[in-house]
């Protein structure tokens, strides 16, 4: 149960993004129907439901309303109905996003998965997922835009647990101890497709009080893979009553269902920056920033490292970074098209994935029309850079994460729109492409510095180049600061935006131009 409240949180914060570019007249999107899957029931159940209401910094964004069916054979039935509606920053109502997701999750009498599936509704696409266990695989059926059917198989790790289990089980070593206990394991992550570990400690007993109600619960705190601190309060059912991620984002019981989509829930994806740079942020040849995280615990993993976008130096909240660019030197020589890449990790990013469908009749024809047989690999590249960024209007697309074939029909979106379709085009014309995020600086004419969460794209040419569409940057300046890489089976950065949201500033210090 802990583990499935954090979806619909990474949810609220993966719609946080910047488009540094002045938007564009804004669409309006059209709000999901309300439909359900009926769950597996027996006439014997005892059901149990709750409500809880999602907020972020204080603002209600969504509800889940849980059920919990307990049939006679031991087996439950865990089904929630989801609904986030928010604003992004700077848009008005057209810039609302409405999505509902239902996941019916079945487990046997021993608190082993039976199945799960899931629907996710938003401005009238259908995405749905189903997992089931086959021996010693999880199978992932996969159906949504541009994938009628999509089946993979992931080989179970030896320390592979259901999260039911596992709290179960440490309920019942402090009902024999009265002492805390921890239990480390790993389970599926359908969104990243990919193993991701845990640490699951149960705490103590309290009562909650709700509404006149005592309830008779229990206090879990859940540490996940990428520094995520999750508190939980739970009842003897293993039913949430409170749930806090990153002390940021909420779940807690409600009685009534809370107001969502009159326009005034916002996620600001802006953060406050001091000091000044070049006015002039596409010159930016190394900058140096602190960034503070405040109140971050200095024992999670880091939030940024080293690599090709920065230099960074740690000290507890605080990291000292030097920004760097990732501009080809001048003596760079381009390989040519079609490249001939051997190595597996790099060859990985030229398959089509669900989000970027490289393989569509469409997409190639895009990608043909607009390389135009150029064989200079760099070249190439920019022309699809530019096109991506001359071709799409700069306002919130039809959703929070369109794919590159919607994107390409709507011919809108905001950053994650621009990663995403230059990606599948890239991988379309044979250039390995991935999808990236974090946060990026601009400045404006004075060189006051601006900044918040973005989503941008990178290139194999031998080396790792930041293309970013929303501002036709094939080769990125020195203001990019890395989260991670938004690709199947890599680790999601929606736990680094859960630490970092609402707690980070910026310092800027010295700068290199070009």
């Amino acid at each position: 149960m802990l583990r499935r409240l954090l979806a619909p949180l990474a949810l609220a914060a993966s719609v946080a993004c910047t488009v540094v570019p002045a938007a564009h007249e804004r669409a309006t999107a059209t709000a999901p129907e309300t439909t359900s899957v009926e769950p597996h029931s027996a006439e014997t159940a005892e059901v149990i439901e709750r409500m809880l209401a999602l907020t972020v910094a204080g603002q209600t964004l969504g509800v889940v309303e849980t059920r919990l069916e307990k049939h006679p054979d031991g087996g439950v039935t865990m089904t929630e109905h989801t609904t986030v509606s928010m604003v992004r920053q700077g848009g008005g109502p057209e810039a609302q996003f409405d999505t509902e997701t239902e996941e019916i999750t079945v487990y046997d009498a021993n608190n082993q998965l039976v199945s799960d599936h899931t629907i996710e509704r938003e401005a009238g696409i259908v995405i749905t997922r189903s997992l089931t266990i086959e021996g010693d695989e999880i199978v992932s059926n996969y159906s949504g835009p541009g994938r009628p059917e999509e089946i993979k198989r992931f080989e179970l790790p030896p320390d592979y647990r259901e999260s039911r289990a596992v709290e179960l089980e440490l309920i019942g070593r402090w009902r024999e101890t009265g002492e805390p206990a921890t239990i480390a394991y790993s389970t599926f992550n359908a969104d990243s497709e990919r193993f991701e570990h845990s640490e699951v400690t149960i705490t103590g007993e309290t009562v909650f009080a709700h509404g006149g109600e005592q309830i008779p619960a229990y206090v879990f705190r859940v540490v996940e893979e990428d520094g995520t601190v999750v508190d939980a309060i739970v009842d003897h059912d293993l039913m949430a009553l409170k749930v806090s991620a990153a002390g940021t984002f909420v779940a807690s019981l409600v009685d009534e269902r809370p107001a969502l989509g009159a326009g005034g829930n916002r996620i600001n994806s802006e953060i406050p920056v001091s000091g000044r740079t070049s006015p002039d942020w596409t010159e930016l040849a190394e900058q140096a920033v602190t960034v503070r995280v405040a109140g971050d615990d200095p024992e999670a993993p880091p939030l940024w490292t080293t690599n090709h976008y920065h230099r960074v130096e740690r000290d507890g909240e605080s990291y000292a970074m030097t920004l760097l660019n990732t501009r080809p030197d001048a003596g760079f020589v381009a390989p040519t098209l079609p490249l001939d890449i051997d190595d597996p990790a790099i060859r990985r990013y030229l398959d089509p994935t669900v989000s970027a469908q490289s393989d569509d009749p469409a997409l190639i024809a895009a990608a043909a029309r607009v390389v135009e047989g150029e064989t200079d690999a760099l070249v190439a590249a920019s022309r699809i850079v530019e096109a991506v960024f001359e071709s799409l209007d700069k306002r919130a697309g039809v959703r929070g994460s369109a794919t590159a074939t919607e994107v390409l029909t709507n011919g809108a979106g905001d950053c994650t729109e621009h990663a995403v379709l230059v990606v599948a085009l890239m991988r379309a014309a044979g250039i390995p492409a991935r999808t990236v995020d974090g946060i990026v600086l601009a400045s404006g004419p004075g060189g006051d510095g601006v900044s918040g969460y973005h989503a941008w794209a990178e290139i194999w040419l031998g080396q790792w180049i930041g293309v970013d569409a929303t501002v036709n940057e094939t080769g990125t300046s020195a203001r990019y600061l890395l989260f991670g890489i938004d690709e199947p089976g890599e680790l999601s950065s929606g736990g680094k935006l859960m630490r970092t949201i609402g707690k980070t500033s910026i310092a800027l210090g010295p700068h290199t131009t070009f």
